[in-house]
């Protein structure tokens, strides 16, 4: 049936991951999560002043609901983007924005296929087990649901208007709800029709909060018959910042989470309708196309483009935006074919790692396409004559990576470009091109190098100390300022160095920490913290390290304003400046940096939507 179709009126073919998809009504855009300016218009006649109730129903199909007469009535399909079949529902005496989810037993094509539909106004499960001339039949829940937590010693919970207050997830045969606030896992039993029984079977995992975020949403869904729970950090309520995802997979066995450190096998997508404020997810092979071991979304303020996050490493990222977007601003919906998702045999993903001792340190590297090593290795014969001052000076001029496959080739390259060691010393190839790396702590406990000029990363073995708990604070100079607890540490992860420095009696929430100069290169001064208390007053310190310069702390603050902490042998001083006026208002990251002996201070809209650059002249302090 879509093959006999104009190509503008059919979906895209399936392709070894999901399409996002847009619409403005009309039209449907396809887009690429390969590759972000990929994209397709169609106009699907099925989808015709549609409304997308739920993309990820399972089985490959969606719910779409459509306008009826009486208003107050609700018209349902059930449409397959791939085989373009479309079954209409019977009809609904509910508005169609009271419906937040929808489960499916089995495929529609199926003869025992129930459909299961979550109502938020009022709180009702309503499902029917014929779909094609069967009828509704309705459920309340919040009652049962509570005498099931009063049970399991948790709070009742009220029913606010058209508030979520279950969402539900289906594993193994078996449909689960997981409460309002993500507080408890419950399992429901339909017994007969118009009779539901809850019972409780777990708490719901939370992580560790970062500083300034919070447990925005706590969602669960299913993949190859496991439960997994996804704790969304975000810096505010709305939903637009997200810092970082933390997943666990519930033991069913023991009725315990198991924190998920890696995913390689698999990617998760997951869907927030900011439209009627439903969420939920699924995942599916990784693929040549896609990356797997990372949780792939869009957001409320940026939904023009796609954030994936890596699970592994913990760090976050963003596409370019898409094109040829409506202007509307609509959440998107995932529309996956019922073939891509994971079956219960997994794939194990092989990734291929080259590893290079350097001393007592190991520096590994992620390689894409080392082929045929002794290929590589004769080189030299098919090479013209090149002078050994010329290969040297080649040498030096490259960046890291190169550097190491440059020494790899063959026998002459790998005698004039000598072996890093990194306990001696920094590496300082002499690229006028190098910029500084960005560093963190991995998962797998090793600093994180990366190259931002070239994206390669490089990863170094942490000392045992800074393992667990780490926070790097402030860096200059190749040495980076490290908390652990109460402890605090000067770490040069090149030479492997590692000087502690006198254990802090006391507990700051969030410090915002600094060093004049290098340990290295000064004298340490006292072996002890010594304690001052400044009297100040429309100054709030931000989670940014301050900058020495002219022999005194700069300070950023969180309103924009400058504050200087002066340090002299007689007497000290934290002064906030009324002059410069902050440039720049808002709840963004700021940063204070100096640059060739001037201040400038940063400032970055969330994802890096804009950047503003601004240079302290010190003779009008403007």
């Amino acid at each position: 049936m879509a093959a006999e179709r104009e190509e503008g009126h059919r979906p895209p073919p399936p392709e070894a991951y999901p399409w996002l998809v847009y619409s403005d009504g009309k039209d449907q855009i396809f887009c690429s999560i390969s590759n972000t300016k990929e994209t397709y218009v169609r106009t699907i006649p099925e989808l015709q002043n549609k409304t997308c109730l739920a993309s990820t129903t399972g089985h490959g199909w969606c719910l779409y609901s459509y306008s009826s007469t009486p208003p107050d009535w609700c018209l349902l399909c059930l449409w397959n983007p791939v085989t373009l079949e479309k079954i209409t529902l019977p009809p609904l005496n509910l508005k169609a924005q009271y419906i937040k989810n929808c489960i499916l037993s089995s495929s529609p094509t199926e003869p025992d296929c129930m459909v299961i539909l979550f109502v938020s106004e009022p709180p009702l499960i309503i499902y029917c087990g014929n779909i094609i001339d069967g009828e509704w039949l309705k459920s309340s829940y919040l009652e049962e649901l509570n005498q099931s937590l009063h049970k399991a010693g948790k709070n009742k919970l009220q029913n606010y208007s058209n508030e979520r207050i279950l969402d539900p997830v289906c594993c193994n045969g078996n449909l689960y709800g997981v409460t309002s606030f993500g507080n408890m896992i419950v399992q429901i039993h339909i017994i007969q029709p118009n009779s539901l029984k809850i019972s409780p079977i777990v708490n719901v995992p939370f992580a560790h909060v970062p500083q300034y975020s919070d447990v925005w949403l706590t969602l669960v869904m299913e993949s190859c018959g496991e439960l997994f729970c996804f704790n969304i950090m975000v810096t505010d309520s709305s939903g637009r910042y997200i810092t970082a995802i933390v997943i666990y997979k519930l033991d069913f066995d023991k009725l315990v989470w198991l924190k998920v450190e890696s995913a390689k096998d698999r990617a998760f997508f997951l869907s927030f309708n900011f439209d009627n404020q439903s969420y939920n997810g699924f995942s599916c092979p990784s693929a040549t196309e896609i990356e797997g071991n990372c949780v792939y979304f869009t957001l409320a303020d940026g939904h023009k483009k796609l954030y994936s996050y890596n699970i592994e490493e913990g760090n976050l990222s963003v596409s370019s935006p898409f094109p040829n977007l409506p202007t509307r601003k609509s959440s998107p919906i995932w529309v996956m074919p019922a073939d891509l998702r994971l079956s219960s045999t997994m794939k194990e993903a092989k990734h291929g790692i080259n590893m290079e001792e350097q001393g007592s340190g190991k520096v590994q590297e992620k390689v894409n396409d080392l082929e045929d090593v002794e290929e590589a290795n004769e080189t030299k014969a098919h090479l013209p004559y090149v002078p050994l001052d010329m290969v040297k000076l080649i040498a030096k001029r490259l960046i890291l990576v190169d550097y190491l496959h440059f020494r790899a080739t063959c026998k002459m390259f790998h005698s004039v470009a000598p072996q890093i060691q990194w306990r001696i010393a920094t590496p300082r190839l002499e690229n006028p091109s190098l910029s500084p790396w960005l560093v963190l702590f991995g998962k797998e406990s090793v600093y994180s190098f990366i190259d931002p000029n070239h994206g390669d990363k490089y990863l170094i073995n942490l000392p045992q100390v800074l393992k667990e708990g780490s926070i790097i604070r402030s860096s200059k100079d190749g040495w980076l300022l490290v908390t652990v607890r109460m402890a605090t540490f000067f770490s040069n992860p090149f030479t492997q160095a590692l000087l502690p420095l006198a254990d802090r009696s006391f507990y700051i929430r969030n410090p915002c920490m600094g060093f004049s100069s290098t340990p290295d290169s000064s004298d340490p001064g006292n072996e002890d913290w010594d304690e001052w208390e400044f009297e100040y007053t429309n100054f709030s310190f931000d989670c940014n390290s301050p900058v020495f310069y002219k022999g005194a702390f700069y300070y950023l603050g969180k309103e924009g304003n400058l504050g200087i902490l002066k340090l002299n042998d007689e007497e000290h001083s934290f002064k906030v400046l009324t002059k410069p006026k902050p440039p720049c208002n808002g709840n963004f990251q700021k940063f204070l940096v100096e640059c060739n002996g001037e201040l400038l201070s940063i400032f970055v809209a969330p994802f890096g939507k804009w950047v503003r650059v601004f240079k302290l002249n010190e003779s009008k302090m403007t």
